[in-house]
């Protein structure tokens, strides 16, 4: 009848799986002035370009077209307004929907001209492809700053993908007792966390390793950290130390090291990911300042005074997919309950409304599963299992007429 084939692939049809794969010009602007003309503006470039030209929005003219290579811009904060814009990342990053309303978030927020925008984080980690979604809408959030504060908490730091995050960002505060690192990818399968090369072989493994290293380090350089250390946050097999010469210091692997210089510290030993406190960070450049408290950052970045806005669009993203998941379970427990029934003989009339229920539960399942992908839905299976439902009421309907 339908619903026979229904209960077989109802657990294919309705398993809710978390699947964890395997793991420019920049103007914070304030006073721009005419290199031609001299004539001076004071306002905020925004993420809008009409015709090739940025739309700043200045104290003067409102909203204008301006060639940015025409202008010498000075960051002094004239024209921008005295608020900042904070953002959370609590938890694990795991859902593409908090991901997109994150990414859509910041180009909005950069566009408001605050002051900066401040990310505050406390997360263990999640997945690869998401993180670095994270990190490509803050490092393309080139008309506002974006400063990171390790706040601790819960996770007690930016750690695995939330290292990449952190480094991100143009400048990074950390509270005390939080830490920074241990980036590496794993893969999650029903016997546990599984390294890469375990997982896909070593050659493979090594693969996706590579161009992780790489991220990091990138992330890492475009903000004057050391390379090497975010390295050695994703492999454990890279060893750094830290040496002086002339006056310089410089992080390097010990084979690297040359005679004349000196030996100040060793970062990361063969065998272990880099890992740093809250301290260890800023005495080797990984971070810029530990502090106590949001208000102290805002203090040290002259922002005391400045309206505090906090953004709430990630928790709003992740409220909503609760709310479809609650959905989804009471649709599940339904169609259960439908399944029990047509285990019994039951008049025909009562079997016809059974399926005519069934068969708008399996659409509202299809639209959930189109609306939401964390939901991790097999569209092509409830589609399938609604036409066979929709075929068997169809069948079942001209029978009943012919008696």
């Amino acid at each position: 009848m339908g619903f026979n084939r229904a209960k077989k692939r109802l657990g294919t049809v309705l398993t809710v799986a978390v699947a964890i794969p395997a793991f420019i010009s920049v103007c914070f602007a304030d006073t721009f002035t005419h290199q031609q003309t001299g004539q001076v503006l004071h306002g905020y470039a925004t993420s809008r370009t009409i015709d090739n030209q940025t739309v700043v929005r200045t104290r003067e003219k409102g909203l204008v077209k301006l060639n940015l290579a025409e202008w010498q811009i000075t960051a002094d904060r004239e024209g921008r307004n005295n608020k900042v814009i904070v953002f959370t990342l609590d938890g694990d990053i795991a859902f593409q929907m908090e991901t997109e309303a994150f990414e859509q978030a910041m180009v909005k927020a950069a566009d408001e001209g605050p002051l900066f925008i401040l990310l505050e984080i406390d997360t263990p980690g999640g997945r690869k492809d998401l993180a670095e979604r994270i990190c490509a809408a803050i490092t393309q959030t080139r008309n506002c700053q974006v400063i990171a504060f390790v706040k601790g908490g819960e996770y007690g730091g930016a750690i695995s993908a939330g290292a990449a995050v952190a480094l991100a960002c143009d400048k990074i505060y950390m509270a005390n007792n939080t830490a920074i690192g241990a980036a590496t990818i794993i893969t999650i399968s029903e016997k546990g966390p599984r390294d890469l090369k375990r997982t896909f072989g070593d050659r493979v493994g090594e693969k996706f390793s590579s161009a992780w290293r790489a991220k990091l380090a990138s992330l890492a350089e475009q903000n004057n950290r050391p390379g090497l250390l975010a390295r050695a946050m994703v492999d454990q097999d890279i060893e750094v130390i830290e040496v002086s010469a002339a006056g310089e210091k410089l992080f390097v692997e010990p084979i690297n090291k040359k005679p004349q210089q000196n030996l100040v510290h060793t970062w990361s030993r063969k065998g272990s990911l880099l890992t740093l406190t809250a301290a260890e960070a800023v005495q080797c450049r990984m971070a810029d300042k530990v502090v106590d408290s949001r208000a102290e950052l805002l203090g040290d970045l002259d922002a005391a005074d400045a309206k505090v806005v906090m953004n709430t669009d990630i928790q709003e993203a992740r409220m909503e997919l609760d709310r479809a998941r609650g959905q989804l379970n009471r649709i599940r427990k339904s169609i259960d309950f439908k399944i029990k029934q047509s285990e019994h003989p039951q008049p025909a009339r009562k079997v016809l409304s059974i399926l005519r229920s069934a068969s708008s539960e399996f659409k509202t399942l299809i639209k959930l599963a189109k609306k939401y992908p964390d939901l991790h839905l097999d569209i092509q299976a409830l589609e399938s299992e609604l036409n066979s439902i929709e075929a068997t009421y169809e069948s079942l309907k001209r029978q009943t007429r012919r008696r």
